[in-house]
């Protein structure tokens, strides 16, 4: 499995849009884009309360309605103020991520690994570069060879982007929430 060559492109762009972003913060956004929530064990019910938590508790929600996410664009970050504004409900959004969790091919950890070695190997030269590379780049390499492969977005991406958001499988997505978005942009 390769880079794609568009990938320099959706890279060079994360950067230039997320500037504060440290090299685990890019590490997520390439790795959702492949195993979207696929590490998560969904409970809707549970899923639910989660995403009332945590809007309730948000001052604000900044950020782009949606995103893709990574070179390929497998998974969509669906932002929780979709729900604050009532363009979606939470039941629908939760419905959504549990279905997402189904997987139909997930790389192994070794397929995950070559992968973002490519990827990384891209980033080494980018410009503004990914904050503390070296730091993230050796915790990202012990993390993959124990076997793991999470990780959590950065202190410096989160006070910075404030994001809330839920991966959600492309197709679900651009089916169900998508034309949601688009009908509402629509009566403004």
């Amino acid at each position: 499995m390769s880079a794609q060559p568009d990938c320099r492109k959706v890279l060079q762009e994360y950067m230039n849009h997320y500037p504060a972003s440290d090299l685990c913060d890019v590490y997520k956004f390439c790795f959702q884009d492949i195993f979207g929530p696929a590490h998560l064990t969904i409970d809707t019910a549970q899923s639910v309360r989660y995403i009332q938590d945590e809007i309730a508790k948000s001052k604000q929600l900044d950020g782009p309605d949606y995103e893709y996410v990574g070179c390929e664009g497998n998974y969509v970050r669906v932002n929780l103020s979709l729900v604050k504004r009532g363009l979606l409900n939470t039941a629908q959004l939760a419905s959504c991520l549990a279905r997402s969790v189904e997987v139909p091919h997930i790389m192994t950890v070794e397929e995950w690994k070559y992968r973002w070695n490519e990827l990384e190997n891209i980033l080494v030269n980018m410009k503004p570069s990914p904050g503390h590379f070296t730091l993230d780049s050796e915790s990202i390499e012990s993390l993959l060879d124990r076997g793991g492969y999470t990780v959590h977005h950065s202190y410096s991406y989160n006070s910075t982007y404030n994001f809330h958001y839920r991966i959600i499988r492309r197709d679900i997505f651009e089916n169900e929430i998508l034309p949601l978005i688009s009908s509402a942009k629509k009566k403004h």
